[in-house]
């Protein structure tokens, strides 16, 4: 009944009702072809992702990855990558992968027992061998024009500064282009007084502390280090940022089978945002249902939803408006 089987104290869609609506595999590639074939132009990148669960636990992701592949889209999937399938291992060996495409996934971790802990498992079970297991697979068919990258949000059970240096060094050894350090979004409803309160809230010195791990390896390392604050760089103070322009930016499939503003809001909590049933309708017919003059109703649903900005879209917005306010 329930969407993932983790529960990450971090997870935007750890609340997400599961109603059984759903695109048939056949829907779903219609739909993504729809998408490389626009009437006014088709949409250049497709990402697979997770709304409370991982991608790669659908069954026929190969089919739909091989799709935008062969629509020539740039491909983006993130992942946990606790299980990768032999179809789909085959179809990202494929040599006609668009130039900037992706696979990221999240390690948050040096050590198993903080990577049990961060992501709310009370098993025992290393699961973090079985992810390296996986990228292993990965590695070795990749083409040149596939990026894999890892990220690692550090929290309070996994800030120490030698499972810094251990996943660093694991990284390098695995062969990873990109490893990216950041810090959790806090998610809806999140109780920093709760038993599983794992966000850091002083992030400043954590993030010198890792900044001089970081530039100790660079130098001699081949997978790219970094970390990232939006936070602090682009003055992200607050939950969401209105007037809202995701739905033509960064418009998403939900699991449902609904075209919805963003991947932020894609789930049946936030139906009264949904931009069309895609088992009734085009994609094309549900991303242009909108007039302009009626564009603040929609705002204000979003304020009764609660429904808040991931970062990248916050950035979005702000500047949209203030491109249009300059």
């Amino acid at each position: 009944r329930e969407i993932c089987w983790m529960k990450c104290p971090y997870c935007y869609g750890g609340q997400a009702k599961n109603t059984g609506q759903r695109l048939s595999v056949d829907r779903y590639l219609k739909i993504l072809n729809e998408t490389a074939n626009g009437p006014h132009g088709s949409i250049l990148k497709i990402i697979f992702a997770g709304y409370a669960t991982d991608p790669l636990n659908y069954e026929y992701i190969d089919r739909l990855v091989d799709t935008s592949i062969n629509n020539k889209q740039i491909i983006g999937i993130h992942t946990k990558l606790l299980k990768i399938s032999p179809e789909l291992i085959s179809v990202l060996s494929n040599n006609k992968i668009v130039d900037k495409s992706y696979i990221t996934v999240s390690i948050d971790s040096g050590f198993s027992k903080s990577y049990n802990l961060t992501h709310g498992l009370k098993t025992t079970k290393n699961i973090l061998a079985q992810i390296y297991t996986n990228i292993e697979k990965l590695n070795k068919i990749k083409p040149d024009n596939l990026n894999i990258g890892s990220t690692y949000l550090v929290t309070k059970v996994n800030f120490s500064k030698d499972e810094i240096i251990e996943s660093i060094k694991k990284v390098n050894d695995l062969g990873i282009d990109t490893h990216r350090f950041s810090f959790p979004q806090v998610p809806r409803n999140y109780n920093f007084e709760g038993e599983q309160d794992i966000i850091i809230r002083d992030k400043k010195n954590m993030i010198n502390e890792i900044k001089d791990i970081i530039n100790s390896f660079n130098s001699s390392y081949k997978t790219i280090v970094s970390i990232v604050d939006p936070d602090t760089d682009y003055k992200i103070d607050k939950e969401r940022y209105l007037p809202c322009f995701a739905r033509f930016v960064h418009p998403c499939i939900g699991f449902d089978g609904h075209l919805y503003h963003c991947s932020e809001s894609s789930s049946p909590d936030f139906h009264s945002l949904s931009l069309g049933n895609l088992n009734e309708k085009s994609f094309w017919d549900c991303y242009y249902d909108y007039d302009l003059k009626d564009l603040n109703i929609s705002f204000e649903k979003m304020k009764k939803t609660g429904c808040i900005c991931d970062r990248k879209l916050f950035i979005v917005n702000k500047q949209f408006y203030e491109t249009k306010a300059s």
